[in-house]
């Protein structure tokens, strides 16, 4: 038992293996389901609203089971991620990558995506990393990177690759987010290694390979004829200059760039600044107004299909370039020893010791000229343009077959009205909600799927949950790092004051600061276009990991605002907020001053709510309490963690004085229960409830997930089990004592027997958790830990956790039997 304790205080968030988590089926696509969605106001009548969840009369629900559900299809619709081989997708170089859903949302951000395939990498230089010579070969494992540079907004950048001979190519770049690259040309891969990787691995492509040099013929990198390109999304197609580095990857270190150039978009493809969509759209209307089916009327899915192949065909023709580029410049040389060795030695044949002097001092200052050409294709894509088909509705399925999270809401809509049919419902995301971006973080894991509806002004951030192996080591550590990140005191964190200091969860941080600039950077171009930010709701939402995330970019947002200039919070001065979004703030008139813009702060949504399900907590006393003033001083609007009250994961990480570490939940909880067995089933617990709310429900409860700080109690308190044999003992004093009122005479050793018979009475009932009450442990509490202990063990207590108990739990809260696989039917 007390091994049990010590392994539970000391245990973080633990998952199942990723096999276990989420398998989606194939059909099960993200890109273009539909999903149906409520308003604040289409709500069950109060007759269900009641049986659903029992209020106190004195205080106010603000909880809201629709909402609530609501945001559990989308937050396990994050799960479904779009597919990895679409052109939508924009990979960057430090594992940032998006994929770009909704046409309309890019078309509003971007006119159009540069695709990148690399051929061939000529004159290549030879590798001065003895490390990487023995772990690789002897050759540089080349990748070739590429960036995008909006010349009207990163001057200063330009002023870098312009002026600098010796810049340091894509990673000299300030303002730069779109930035991608190839596979890496390892040096220990060479053709027959190459095409053996393709036999062995069924629907792999070939990897890269290097040619060693020859005689007068330095080594270069060749790509498969199939290999995929990378994207690049752009604003202003005209002012944006191109810059491509050849970089030598290392298995041991960052690697570094090579050599680089940089060249006009408009030098390579001259036609980029046309407006080719518009032109091609007219041209296709006036075809289809032209035929037969003018009459009928035009079909939007046949009219986006063709539009969509007239703007690829005229791309393949008109807007596509292959071809050398040589590298133009190289960083500085960091050691130079065998370049002066050399001029001393050349100088010294020549003059003698002068010149060797002479040839030294050259060889000093010498950088030597770039290396390296690169042979590759480039295509201009223009965004097509979205025509909304009416009829088409985002259905959100889930991440698991037969779970349909669109179908149980539409249904739990439907029963609060009798008298109306199901198409006049007004939902949360209107008519037009759309699925706009998906970003994932090969490094860390993170992940999240932003959806909008611009009929609602309302925006929704769900951010996926673990399902990969990198999210299990975010997931493993308990450490905790300030939630302000900066430099401090070592001595101050080892003694950390966790009333009053704000710490949070390594792993999760480290998660959520590698996407969040990004994020919130897209996020504010998710309005439509002349709205602001400020006039629309956010909702924020996630399971499991991902409601972890959703608490600290909930906490961000509450603190700062859509500060797109910074991550997470840090001590440093923030980048302008509005630099990554100035080129759509200022599309309508590109005189517009940027000084207005200047002098706004961060802005805020409308209205900022979170709701996430099955959530870990993610930081410490402090930062709790700084959370919850954000919900009292108004910046978070609600904020709730729903959880099926067998879940384990609720209950980590666990604060353990040992570490000093300190771990508390943000928000209130609500618990949810998965239908009863027969044989658990009592009709009359109100442990049974289909719902209980944190403040608000009419009836108290413990509750699970907090009652970790209520573990501790005197030994000597009433209900302990040093306390029983205190009171069994006494009870025998006075119960002879009142015989001897009586007239009873009774022997001392009477009454020592007596005392005796009843402390071993008590003590033949002793079990496990009276035994923890010794060591000052509440009883209640540790029957409980040893239930959730051997549901662990039977694997129950993780099976709580999962998409289908959540989906069950769900639909007993508002009223249905979700079954998964079966039929959605009214309890």
């Amino acid at each position: 038992m007390f091994a049990y304790l010590a392994w539970i205080a000391a245990v973080s968030v633990s998952y199942p293996s990723v096999e276990g988590f989420h398998t989606i089926s194939t059909k099960q696509e993200a890109i273009g389901r539909r999903f149906e969605k409520s308003s604040a106001n289409a709500l069950t009548t109060q007759k269900h609203r009641r049986a659903v969840v029992s209020l106190s009369s004195s205080s106010e629900s603000t909880f809201d089971v629709d909402l609530a559900l609501f945001c559990a299809g989308l937050a396990f619709d994050s799960y479904a991620e779009p597919d990895p081989d679409s052109s939508r997708w924009e990979r960057g170089s430090k594992g940032m990558n998006v994929a770009f859903v909704s046409s309309a949302y890019t078309r509003n951000l971007y006119k159009g995506m540069v695709e990148v395939t690399p051929i061939e990498c000529t004159d290549l230089p030879e590798e001065d990393d003895n490390i990487e010579k023995l772990t690789t070969g002897d050759g540089v494992d080349v990748c070739l990177m590429c960036a995008i540079v909006e010349g009207s907004l990163w001057k200063e950048d330009l002023k870098t690759l312009d002026k600098d001979p010796n810049h340091n190519g894509v990673m000299s770049l300030s303002g730069s987010a779109h930035v991608g690259r190839s596979r890496t040309a390892w040096a220990n891969v060479d053709s027959k290694k190459s095409e053996a990787h393709k036999r062995k691995n069924a629907g792999q492509r070939a990897l890269p390979y290097h040619v060693p040099k020859e005689f007068f013929k330095a080594s270069r990198a060749v790509w498969p004829e199939d290999e995929r390109p990378f994207y690049l999304y752009v604003q202003d197609p005209e002012n944006v200059r191109l810059v491509f580095s050849l970089f030598d990857d290392d298995i041991i270190g960052d690697g570094s760039i090579i050599s680089s150039t940089s060249v006009p978009l408009t030098k390579l493809l001259p036609r980029v600044g046309e407006d080719l969509v518009e032109t091609v759209k007219n041209d296709v209307i006036k075809k289809l107004m032209g035929g037969a089916a003018a009459a009928a009327g035009i079909d939007p899915k046949k009219l986006n299909e063709d539009i969509s192949k007239a703007i690829s065909k005229v791309a393949n023709e008109d807007y596509k370039w292959e071809g050398d580029l040589k590298m133009t410049a190289k960083p500085k040389t960091d050691n130079k020893n065998g370049q002066i060795a050399t001029g001393a030695a050349a100088g010294a044949m020549v003059a003698g010791p002068i010149g060797a002097a002479a040839g030294a001092a050259l060889g000093a200052f010498y950088e030597g000229k770039a290396k390296g050409v690169a042979n590759l294709r480039l295509r201009y894509l223009p965004v097509p343009p979205s025509i909304k088909n009416s009829s088409d509705k985002y259905e959100v399925l889930g991440g698991l077959p037969g779970i349909n999270w669109g179908k149980l809401y539409e249904l739990n809509l439907e029963q609060g009205f009798d008298d109306e049919s199901s198409s006049s419902l007004e939902t949360l995301g209107g008519s037009d909600l759309e699925f706009c971006f998906f970003i994932n973080q090969d490094q860390t894991g993170a992940a999240v799927g932003v959806y909008r509806s611009l009929e609602e002004k309302r925006i929704v951030v769900s951010f996926r949950g673990t399902c990969q192996p990198v999210d299990l080591l975010t997931d493993a550590s308990i450490l905790q790092v300030p939630w302000v990140a900066g430099e401090y005191d070592e001595q101050e964190l080892k003694n950390v004051d966790h009333e009053t200091f704000p710490m949070v969860h390594v792993g999760f941080r480290k998660s959520m600061d590698s996407i969040n600039r990004r994020l919130k950077t897209l996020v504010l171009a998710a309005v439509r276009e002349g709205d602001s930010i400020t006039d629309y709701d956010m909702l924020v939402t996630g399971h499991s990991l991902g409601g972890a995330l959703a608490t600290l970019f909930t906490a961000d947002i509450a603190e700062a605002g859509i500060d797109a200039g910074r991550s997470l919070p840090q001590k440093a001065p923030s980048d302008p907020w509005w630099k990554g979004i100035a080129g759509i703030l200022q599309k309508d008139d590109k005189k517009t001053n940027e000084a207005p813009i200047k002098a706004q702060g961060p802005p805020r949504p409308k209205s900022l709510k979170m709701y996430n399900f099955g959530s870990p907590r993610a930081g410490n006393q402090a930062f709790t309490n700084q959370f919850e003033s954000f919900i009292e001083e108004g910046h978070i609007d609600a904020a709730y963690r729903i959880v099926n009250a067998q879940d384990i994961i609720a209950r980590v990480p666990r604060p353990t004085g040992m570490l000093n570490v300190d771990y508390e939940h943000c928000g209130k909880t609500v618990l949810i229960e998965e239908p009863a067995t027969k044989s658990d089933s009592n009709e009359d617990s109100k442990e049974d409830s289909v719902i209980w709310i944190e403040g608000e429900s009419d009836f108290d409860r413990i509750d699970p997930v907090r009652d970790i700080r209520s573990a501790t109690k005197n030994i000597l308190s009433e209900g302990t089990f040093l306390n029983d044999l205190a009171k069994a003992a006494q009870t025998t004093d006075t119960s002879s004592a009142n015989d001897e009122e009586g007239g009873k005479e009774k022997s001392g050793m009477d009454s020592v027997y007596d005392q005796f018979t009843a402390v071993t009475s008590r003590l033949a009932k002793a079990d496990l958790a009276d035994l923890t009450s010794v060591v000052g442990i509440d009883k209640n509490y540790a029957n409980r830990e040893m239930q959730l202990a051997q549901s662990f063990l039977k694997g129950e207590s993780l099976a709580h956790h999962m998409e289908d108990s959540y989906f069950m739990a769900m639909g007993r809260a508002v009223g249905f039997n979700t079954t998964v696989g079966e039929e959605i039917v009214p309890v």
